[in-house]
């Protein structure tokens, strides 16, 4: 397993709809004094999570996202080094909903929700009546995505920035936009700015 330089990332590991993006980098690192960039060699582990088709689109996004920042890409010894860790795990959640109305005064609806995933389960309720009242549980089954990149500052061979999206996964998210849109989300927590193209 991949250790993460920022623990507190960990969190994202099992996430439900919609998608959190959150990112975390060295305070003491100087990003403008890197111009170039390249990509480590593609986590064997990654192809088991994603297509060739989706693999080629999340490349292709993150060299998009790092040239509009003003980096160069550079096969070979470049100054950031940019590696991607995909996990793709199954999770459940639960709904409960009842259309009864019984009550006091007029308020008589009730309503809960139950979430399961890796930090545990909730349940919450509110409503107002005398009486309990049947309810109809559903259960979803889903698979919740983690998606990992990491900036390395390849001469001191450590991590810089890493950024973290999580949420459910779905077979149409496998399509360029949905890829360019959460791989553009996830590097706004990157502590650099797009850089403006001049006009010719």
């Amino acid at each position: 397993m991949k250790k993460f330089i920022f623990p507190i990332l960990l969190i994202f590991l099992v996430s439900c709809n919609p998608w959190k993006f959150v990112g975390e980098y060295d305070k003491e690192a100087d990003f403008s004094k890197f111009k170039t960039f390249g990509l480590l060699n593609w986590e064997k582990q990654n192809d088991k999570q994603v297509n060739s088709e989706t693999k080629e689109f999340i490349l292709l996004a993150i060299k998009k996202q790092l040239e509009a920042r003003g980096y160069t890409y550079q096969k070979d010894d470049a100054d950031l080094q940019v590696s991607v860790y995909i996990i793709v795990s199954e999770a459940t959640s639960y709904s409960a909903y009842t259309n009864q109305y019984q009550g006091y005064g007029g308020y008589g609806s009730v309503s809960v929700g139950v979430g399961v995933g890796s930090g545990g389960a909730s349940v919450g309720a509110y409503g107002y009546g005398i009486n309990p009242y049947p309810y109809t549980v559903v259960k979803h089954d889903y698979n919740a995505g983690t998606f990992v990149i990491d900036l390395l500052d390849h001469s001191q061979k450590k991590i810089i920035w890493q950024g973290v999206a999580s949420g459910r996964v779905a077979h149409e998210e496998g399509n360029q936009a949905s890829v360019n849109d959460k791989v553009a989300r996830l590097f706004e927590t990157l502590p650099v700015k797009k850089v403006k193209k001049k006009n010719r």
